[in-house]
């Protein structure tokens, strides 16, 4: 019996203090109610108060907790709104994340966790792709999915290896002898004798153009020209006898070196005059194959804030041709000095060089871009066949009594090595370079590079000239010479060497 009352008081005294509480939650959200309004505008909610007066902030001390256990009263208490100065209101919503506040300045990309730029925008009047997730400038260009074209023209400042070829005029101080005069290896080199023909800097211009296919925009062609202007360089020297001038060569039938006189005191005057040139081109047709791209968001070195950024590596499959064209000549115009011999010659010698090569082209191409600014770099190999050919001409005028003459032959080119030979060579072209660029506009970028290329193989004139000489062969020639047939024709090989800075612009659309 005393247990069914204890049970019944208990469940009475629940059900009283959950009532209780209801009544007390709802006498509290009745109070608030009462003394705020609330309104809302989009995602923020500003909250003022609408029926109580403001009261001053120096008066209103806000309560702390403290342990007094009278606070803890089951009476319900009143609470104050603090009021601070401020001329805004209070808003109350969503906190922006990093990725957001960039976006919304238009400096971000999709993401910063390196998933980068997800998709690629179409922007410009001839929509071109852009990475431009969120309203970027529109100078960032998309190369992972590309569907455009581009264009290029760059101005070249190279250097080519110099030709070498051997000592070809020489002197001597007064008084030599005659028959020392000019000869090596006591005779100064005035020209020739080591590789520093032609050495000056070249001037040119190289053009690519290609697209990429609108079915298949991983996939693109490109061509290419390259070439420099007509290059040249000149030695001239006129004497009356002094300074001596004379030509050095190797005597065949004495088997000493020797020389032919220029200029010498008393004896003959005249002028020598050598030129040398060369010109290289080059052109090439090639497909290029996207293999892997990434983007994401990279740190601008100018404003150390984050920019888009993107990498690409494509492969390059193609056909090479390069031409490298050169030529040395040598004139001498000679009067004789001995009134018992009068008369004038005018002897004339002359190499040229042609190498056209052609064969399939291998490459890897690495392009990078961060914000406005680009690096590019590339690695291409050329293997096929160079065909050489080398022309060898002379001739010797002779005017003597009023009459002029012409002979076949001069000095170093003689009936034994005069004429056009020809060959095919394996060759190897390997090639790099690497340019910066910065985006001007949406379509324009300044760019600034380098570039080294290496040709095996090739033919130079300086290298064909034999100075072996049978002085009996000099025209004219009586009796006709059977024996010591020099200067001969032998193929002599050298490497090439071209490397050096572009300036220009490349165009995209």
């Amino acid at each position: 019996m005393e247990v069914n009352v204890v049970n019944r008081l208990l469940a009475l005294f629940f059900v009283a203090t959950v009532a209780g509480g209801t009544a007390l939650g709802q006498n509290q959200g009745t109070r608030l109610a009462a003394t705020s309004s609330v309104r809302s505008s989009g995602d923020a909610v500003t909250a003022r108060s609408s029926n109580v007066p403001r009261p001053a902030p120096s008066r209103r001390v806000p309560a702390r907790l403290v342990a007094d256990q009278s606070l803890l009263e089951s009476a319900p208490v009143e609470g104050e709104v603090i009021y601070e100065d401020s001329a805004e209101p209070m808003v109350i919503g969503d906190s922006y994340s990093p990725e957001a506040g960039l976006a919304a300045i238009g400096a971000g990309c999709a993401s910063c966790d390196g998933d980068g730029c997800s998709t690629c925008g179409v922007g410009g009047p001839l929509e071109f792709d852009l990475c431009n997730p969120y309203g970027f400038d529109g100078r960032q260009l998309c190369i992972c999915l590309p569907s455009h074209g581009w264009a290029s023209v760059e101005y070249l400042m190279w250097y080519a290896s110099g030709m070498e070829s051997p000592a070809l005029v020489t002197t001597s101080p007064v008084p030599t002898a005659q028959a020392s005069a000019g000869v090596l290896p006591s005779a100064t080199t005035l020209y020739g004798g080591d590789n520093n023909i032609l050495t000056d800097r070249l001037n040119g211009m190289r053009v690519r153009f290609g697209w990429w296919f609108v079915n298949n925009p991983n996939l693109g062609l490109e061509g290419e020209y390259v070439g420099t202007a007509n290059e040249s360089e000149t030695f001239d020297r006129n004497s009356n006898g002094n300074p001596i001038l004379a030509r050095p060569f190797y005597n065949v039938l004495t088997g000493r070196e020797d020389a032919e006189l220029v200029a010498f005191p008393s004896v003959v005057s005249g002028r020598i005059r050598t030129e040398a040139e060369s010109q290289f081109t080059g052109a090439a047709v090639r497909f290029r194959r996207q293999l892997c791209c990434s983007s994401g968001c990279g740190i601008s070195p100018l404003t150390c804030g984050p920019v888009p950024a993107q990498s690409r590596i494509d492969a390059t499959l193609g056909w090479r041709y390069f031409e490298l064209e050169e030529g040395l000549a040598i004139r001498e115009d000679l009067s004789s000095l001995d009134t018992a011999n009068p008369g004038s010659f005018v002897l004339n010698d002359s190499f040229r060089t042609r190498n056209q090569f052609n064969g399939a082209e291998l490459g890897v191409m690495w392009q990078g871009r961060r914000g406005y600014w680009s690096l590019d770099s590339y690695m291409r190999l050329g293997l096929g066949n160079t065909r050489q050919m080398v022309t060898i001409a002379g001739n010797t005028q002779t005017t003597a009594n009023g009459a002029t003459t012409t002979a076949n032959g001069g000095l170093l080119a003689q009936r034994t090595n005069i004429g056009t030979y020809t060959r095919d060579q394996f060759g190897v072209v390997p090639e790099i370079g690497a340019t910066v660029g910065y985006q001007l506009t949406q379509r324009l970028r300044l760019t600034a590079g380098y570039t080294f290329i290496y040709w095996s193989n090739v033919v130079r004139p300086g290298d064909q000239i034999d100075t072996s000489v049978n002085p009996n062969l000099l025209p004219p020639e009586n009796p006709t010479q059977t024996t010591f047939l020099n200067p001969r024709f032998a193929f002599q090989d050298s490497d090439y060497l071209i490397q050096g800075l572009s300036l220009g612009g490349d165009y995209r659309w």
